[in-house]
């Protein structure tokens, strides 16, 4: 799960509406989600957020309709208003839901192209 955080990243990135909570020194906060691999995320920076880059800590993935994810991240980027993390561990029944999340945003992205590319040439509408 090492390096996705390049400027050429190696998998797509998909937009999220789900959460993720992040667990500091004894302190949860919580974060609406911007995008998501299945590398890492980005996503709106908690308020009371001061991690320095480089710092690992927990975080968990809370999506509507799916069990929670929880990850261990190294902190790759921030800015004003948001973190970028890389997933460096993770259980592996959290790895094997969130590979069928990102799935489902890789079919449901497909679909949506498709839709906007209009029908196939010789296929009825």
């Amino acid at each position: 799960m090492a390096e996705f955080y390049d400027d050429r990243r190696q998998e797509p990135r998909f937009e999220a509406g789900g959460e993720a909570e992040v667990e500091i020194g004894g302190n949860r906060v919580r974060g609406a989600l911007i995008d998501l691999s299945i590398n890492g995320l980005k996503m709106q920076k908690p308020e009371g957020f001061g991690a320095p880059d480089g710092s690992r800590f927990k975080l968990t993935l809370l999506f509507p309709d799916c069990p929670p994810f929880a990850a261990d991240v190294l902190l790759v980027r921030t800015n004003v208003a948001t973190i970028g993390v890389e997933f460096m561990d993770m259980p592996p029944r959290d790895f094997a839901g969130l590979t069928e999340l990102i799935e489902r945003f890789h079919r449901s992205r497909n679909i949506s192209q498709m839709d906007a590319d209009g029908p196939t040439p010789g296929q009825p509408a």
